[in-house]
């Protein structure tokens, strides 16, 4: 049966949206770019790197570069909205979900800095490095895209102490801080070549994370009877049911 116009359009619609998605030659290219870029910023300072240097590591010549950027700030530029702005983007889509308990949105929200920060982990240090050689107004949005990531972690935070969830008279901005610290040094150290998961590695930053705030369960006191003993068992038992039940 031959499609209506609609359906043909529908499709068509489709398959744009498709090939759009699907990383192009140009796309890898540019992407090569960056890391050749990156690497370089690195060994040898942003100052200290040139369109040749670059042009060189990616094997291609200053003019075919130019195609695909006009200069080495508009690299830097691309580094930062990929990293920076990226990271306020993807707080902000956590931190105004209320419905999510503290705990499992604080989780969330280290998870996902995380892994960024892990799948990016040169790139990061390019932009920690280097973000004063932003130009205008460039280097304004990525301090405004770093405050509003803590902003979004301080909002979490704040209202899982306000919630009884996490510890009381913690301080939300230094807890925000530490954490967001934590995840941000992993771009120093963490090395995918040495077999670390990089996966692994974000979800044990959000337990240490939510340590630091969960208050301690208080120890139950020895029952004194055997009453006693059958009565804390029972209670466990109801607690270990309703879990199940809810999951």
């Amino acid at each position: 049966m031959p499609m209506s116009d609609t359906e043909h359009e529908g499709s068509m619609s489709t398959a744009s949206t498709s090939a759009k998605l699907r990383p192009t030659r140009s796309d890898a290219q540019r992407q090569a770019i960056l890391d050749a870029a990156s690497l370089l910023f690195i060994e040898k300072g942003f100052g200290g790197t040139n369109i040749n240097d670059i042009a060189d590591a990616v094997g291609m010549t200053r003019t075919a570069l130019y195609y695909y950027f006009a200069s080495k700030e508009s690299m830097l530029e691309a580094l930062t909205e990929e990293v920076t702005e990226k990271a306020s983007a993807l707080a902000k889509s956590v931190s105004g979900r209320d419905e999510l308990p503290a705990d499992e949105a604080l989780r969330l929200l280290i998870q996902q800095h995380a892994n960024l920060i892990l799948s990016h982990p040169v790139q990061f240090r390019v932009v920690e490095r280097s973000e004063s050689s932003l130009p205008e107004p460039h280097r304004s949005a990525a301090q405004n895209a770093r405050r509003a990531v803590l902003d979004h972690f301080v909002r979490v935070i704040q209202r899982g102490i306000d919630g009884g969830q996490f510890r009381r008279g913690a301080d939300a901005r230094i807890a925000a801080f530490s954490i967001i610290g934590m995840c941000n040094w992993s771009a120093w150290w963490f090395d995918a070549g040495r077999g670390l998961d990089a996966g692994t590695v974000a979800e044990t930053i959000a337990d240490f994370g939510l340590r630091m705030l969960v208050p301690d369960k208080p120890r139950r006191a020895r029952a004194a009877s055997v009453e006693d003993a059958v009565g804390q068992m029972r209670e466990a038992l109801e607690v270990f049911e309703s879990q199940v039940k809810r999951r």
